[in-house]
C-alpha cells in the first residue's frame, strides 16, 4: 500500500512538471515586441505618395524622363509626344473647333512638383473658375487651368519664341486638350501684369485674390487660327492622346514682363520630340472667344 501510494505521488510530480513546463513555452512565444523589435520597425521607410522627382537638367532631365519612374516609360518609347516643331509647308485644312473663355479670379500656383495630371511641376500655375470651355471635333473639354514655359516648347518653322502658355482642359470622361499661345515681345500684356504683380515668393506656395479678375480671352491672339495635332502632356507622365491646338498668331509681352516670369520659373520648356507619322491640320476658328 505504502509502494501504491509513493508510485501515484511521483506520477502526479511528473504531470505537475510537464504542464508549467509547456506553460512558461507558450508565454513566451506571445511575449511583446522587445524595444529594438518596435525601433526597427518603425525605422522602415515609408512609401511616398509624391511622384518621382524630375527637372529639365541634369540627372533627372528630359533625357531621363523616361528610366525615372515605369509610370514615365512613355517620356521615352511614346511616338506621339510633345512638344514638336510645327513645319507650316506641311499643314493640311479641316479641324472644327470653338472656344468659350469666361473671366475668372486668380488662384496662383508657383509648382514645384507635379501632385496629378493637372498639376504642372516646375512652373507658375492659374488655376480658373469653372464656366470657360474648348470644342473640338464635337468634344467639349472643360478649362483647368493655364501656365507658363520660358522659353517656348512649340516652334514654328524651327523658330523657339521667348514664352509659352500652356490652357489646360479635360473632358467628362477624363481626356486632355491643351491651347498652346506663343509669346512674342512687344506691348504690355494687362492680364499678365495682374499675374505679376501677385506672383508666389517662393515655390509651392499659392494664392487666391478673388478680387482680381482675369478675363481669359484676352490671353488669346485676335485672330483665332490655330495648328490641330494630336500629341502628349510635355512633363512625365508624358501621357499621349492628347489634342493640341498651337495658336498660329501670337500674343505680346513686355521685354521686362518676359524677363520677370523668366527669372521666377527658370528654363522649363522639354526639347523637341519626333513627329513621326502625325498630321498637322490648321483651320480659322469657327465662333469667337468671348466673355
Amino acid at each position: 500500500m505504502n509502494r501504491l501510494f509513493i508510485l501515484l505521488v511521483l506520477i502526479n510530480l511528473v504531470l505537475f512538471s510537464c504542464k508549467n513546463s509547456k506553460t512558461n513555452v507558450s508565454a513566451g512565444a506571445s511575449k511583446p515586441e522587445s524595444k529594438s523589435d518596435s525601433t526597427n520597425k518603425s525605422q522602415k521607410p515609408k512609401k511616398s505618395a509624391r511622384p518621382v522627382h524630375w527637372s529639365y537638367a541634369g540627372e533627372a532631365g528630359p533625357s531621363a524622363w523616361g528610366t525615372l519612374s515605369p509610370v514615365y516609360a512613355l517620356c521615352s518609347s511614346g511616338s506621339g509626344q510633345s512638344p514638336i516643331n510645327i513645319n507650316q509647308t506641311d499643314v493640311k485644312k479641316g479641324i472644327h473647333w470653338n472656344i468659350n473663355y469666361k473671366k475668372t479670379s486668380l488662384k496662383i500656383a508657383h509648382n514645384e512638383h507635379m501632385d496629378n495630371i493637372l498639376d504642372n511641376g516646375h512652373t507658375i500655375q492659374v488655376n480658373v473658375d469653372e464656366g470657360s470651355t474648348f470644342l473640338i471635333n464635337h468634344k467639349t473639354y472643360h478649362l483647368k487651368q493655364f501656365h507658363f514655359h520660358t522659353p517656348s516648347e512649340h516652334t514654328i518653322n524651327e523658330k523657339s519664341f521667348p514664352m509659352e502658355v500652356h490652357f489646360v482642359h479635360q473632358s467628362d470622361s477624363g481626356d486632355l486638350a491643351v491651347i498652346a499661345v506663343l509669346v512674342v515681345e512687344g506691348n504690355d500684356n494687362p492680364n499678365f501684369a495682374k499675374i505679376i504683380s501677385n506672383l508666389p515668393s517662393k515655390k509651392g506656395e499659392t494664392k487666391h485674390l478673388t478680387k482680381v479678375n482675369l478675363a481669359l480671352q484676352f490671353q488669346l491672339p485676335e485672330t483665332l487660327e490655330a495648328y490641330h495635332y494630336q500629341g502628349s502632356l510635355t512633363t512625365p507622365p508624358c501621357s499621349e492622346k492628347v489634342e493640341w491646338l498651337v495658336f498660329k498668331h501670337y500674343v505680346s509681352a513686355s521685354k521686362k514682363q518676359i524677363k520677370a516670369f523668366a527669372e521666377k520659373i527658370g528654363t522649363n520648356n522639354r526639347p523637341i520630340q519626333a513627329l513621326n507619322e502625325r498630321t498637322i491640320k490648321t483651320d480659322v476658328i469657327s465662333g469667337k472667344a468671348q466673355d
